[in-house]
């Protein structure tokens, strides 16, 4: 008996070894199958997120849950006025929106806070707002394990995270949520803020069209003047930092800001509600594309290029025919073969470009389409708003005052979504 126990004592480190790497292999596949299941689109946790419920055909689908998915959607909207997380949760509590705990505690007979049941937490807005699963998208690993014994986790930032796109109804559109990740992201400090009331809305637009830094904000409150408008400037932040070694000043009112940007939006929402089709058409000259005649040579002329290449290789056919019945001498059959092979590299690359030229020219001509549309909704407005700001420009330049025939000009230009600068503002 003795023996039998000391040759099991002898062995049993070796079955701890074996049993262990038996486990690491086993959650190593089960992991591998996890990943492979995710790529495919397919969700697979436990309980839904928020805003939607599992699909009763699917477990592995989400849908839109018509409950809870509305204050998805007041959350989005609230966050592109350019609010911080606390004005979120405090409207929220003074709407009396019941936070996703309450409604765990419906399906699970759980999470009894009813005294509570308003009181949203900052952390849980933010991670609603980041998540791309609103968009209709699915992240493939937010915080794995680090082994396979350890219960933590590894964080792993929103920006690096493997996305999975289109793998259900999204409740925000993808093109909402972008811009809702680039008002999260820019929050540029302004001088004076707090104790003047100004309403920055500009923030994380507006920038130097020389260095490319941020605008900073620099209420002058010795400036007698009524309006905080009035008392406003706006001056490179490189400059602000590092002085002309950095920069030059670029300094701008921000009345002048105001006026500038609220007339060209009203001008471009007059047109498109007017007459949409000649603004599409104008903006679409302006930016080089490829209209009527002009994209009919082209089509005509990728044709007449595809035909060519066709003509080549029966050519070629028929010079290989001529090659085995000696007809031609394989001098002359080398000749003309290597001209037909740069000829046909030669149109190959050629439709190549007239093909990607009109991909091009019709995904601009749609996304003029999308910014007429959407800026025509703004014809009337009187003010400008964060709102507005971000559904429909991209950047605003300011360039470095300077002096024509004795005058102090100053330039901005605006970049809108969808189409970009159409023209310089002075």
């Amino acid at each position: 008996m003795d023996s039998i126990d000391n040759a099991q004592m002898d062995i049993t480190p070796f079955r701890n070894i074996i049993n262990e790497m038996y486990a690491k292999d086993t959650s190593r596949k089960i992991k591998s199958a996890l990943h492979a299941r995710k790529m495919q689109g397919k969700y697979m946790a436990a309980t839904a997120p928020f805003g939607y419920k599992k699909d009763e055909s699917d477990h592995n689908h989400l849908v839109i849950d018509e409950v809870t998915a509305p204050v998805v959607e007041l959350i989005f909207s609230i966050a592109e006025e350019g609010v911080g997380l606390h004005t979120i949760c405090n409207r929220l509590r003074k709407a009396k929106v019941i936070k996703p705990s309450f409604y765990k505690k419906e399906m699970f007979e759980r999470y009894t806070d009813e005294e509570k049941m308003y009181d949203w937490d900052t952390a849980y807005v933010s991670k609603i707002l980041h998540d791309p699963v609103y968009a209709g998208n699915l992240t493939v690993a937010e915080r794995p394990t680090k082994t396979m014994r350890s219960k933590k986790r590894q964080y792993i930032p929103y920006a690096e995270r493997e996305v999975i796109y289109g793998t259900h109804e999204p409740i925000i559109e993808q093109s909402r949520w972008n811009t809702v990740q680039k008002i999260l992201e820019s929050r540029p400090p302004v001088i004076g803020e707090s104790s003047s009331g100004y309403d920055n809305i500009f923030r994380g637009v507006i920038k130097c069209a020389d260095c490319g830094s941020a605008m900073l904000v620099k209420v002058e409150q010795k400036r007698k003047r009524n309006n905080v408008l009035d008392k406003t400037f706006y001056c490179c932040t490189k400059y602000r930092k590092f002085g002309k070694e950095g920069c030059s000043a670029h300094t701008i009112e921000a009345r002048t800001v105001h006026e500038v940007v609220l007339a060209d939006i009203q001008k471009h929402a007059g047109q498109a509600l007017a007459d949409r089709k000649a603004m599409v058409t104008d903006i679409a000259e302006r930016l080089n594309l490829q209209l009527s005649a002009d994209k009919e040579q082209q089509k005509k002329e990728l044709r007449q290029c595809k035909q060519r290449v066709s003509e080549i290789e029966n050519l070629y056919a028929k010079l290989y025919e001529d090659l085995t019945r000696e007809l031609l001498t394989e001098k002359r059959f080398q000749m003309l073969s290597a001209r037909y092979d740069s000829e046909q590299e030669e149109l190959t690359a050629k439709i190549k470009e007239l093909e990607k030229s009109a991909i091009a020219d019709k995904e601009q001509l749609s996304s003029i389409e999308q910014f007429a549309e959407q800026i025509s909704g703004y014809a009337g407005i009187t003010e400008l708003n964060f709102k507005i700001i971000n559904q429909l420009i991209e950047k605003i330049l300011v360039s470095e005052p300077v002096e024509v025939d004795g005058q102090k000009i100053q330039r901005l230009t605006i970049h809108y979504k969808f189409i970009g600068a159409l023209e310089t503002l002075e």
